[in-house]
């Protein structure tokens, strides 16, 4: 069962078991410090129901959450903790107002919702600001593969290769290889073997799979 994620006044209080909530796909030990800028979908926002029908005030917190979020760790989530997310704006924002915005039909948190991560803390994500993630982490992947690890390189490109012969649609798509990847690499660190096993593998790409059925993953622009 879950606990207060704080004894502030402003934590959240739920009865939900953990193993209920959705898995964060990021792991708490990768960062994206180098990264200046963020490539945002900015025409999933402009048409979204939340820019059409959320004030200006709400849009406006909602937005600079979104970006501090990428500071946070793991990259991308944000605490579960009202209080602790009122104090966060600039200029901060008293609970009782913050909480006041969060019960709106299109709130300061619309689309953020409760996520295990790898540390077993309760924190909440946002599917759109998670595939953000995804794909920067993807290019810092592949940017470090061409310039200065050769090995990450050859291991997605074996993996992708790998995945080529028994799921295609994975292959072709460098978020779900990344994805893939991080999984069968967790997979590897919490069974103690140095070589990914072909049950690692068809496990990462069953549930990368369910992943891709469950609308986690933007569209590819070839589709």
């Amino acid at each position: 069962m879950r606990q207060a994620t704080s004894s502030n006044p402003g934590a959240v209080f739920r009865l939900v078991g953990n193993a209920e909530l959705p898995e964060y796909p990021v792991s708490s030990s990768v960062r994206l410090d180098s990264h200046g800028f963020i490539a945002w979908e900015f025409r999933r926002y402009l048409n979204s129901d939340m820019r059409w029908n959320a004030t200006h005030e709400v849009k406006g917190m909602w937005f600079d959450l979104a970006q501090m979020s990428h500071e946070q760790t793991p990259v991308g989530t944000l605490p579960d903790d009202h209080a602790r997310l009122a104090r966060m704006l600039v200029p901060f924002v008293d609970l009782l107002t913050f909480e006041a915005l969060v019960e709106r039909p299109y709130g300061v948190l619309h689309g953020w919702h409760p996520c295990v991560c790898d540390d077993g803390t309760v924190r909440l994500m946002h599917n759109t600001v998670t595939r953000v993630v995804l794909e920067a982490l993807t290019r810092k992947e592949l940017n470090a593969a061409r310039t200065d690890s050769a090995s990450a390189r050859k291991r997605l490109d074996r993996l992708a290769v790998a995945l080529a012969g028994v799921a295609p649609s994975i292959a072709m798509e460098p978020a779900q290889v990344y994805w893939v990847d991080a999984h069968i690499r967790d997979a590897m660190d919490r069974e103690g073997n140095k070589r990914r096993t072909e049950a690692q593998l068809h496990g990462a790409i069953q549930a990368c799979l369910e992943k891709v059925a469950s609308g986690f993953f933007r569209k590819s622009q070839r589709e």
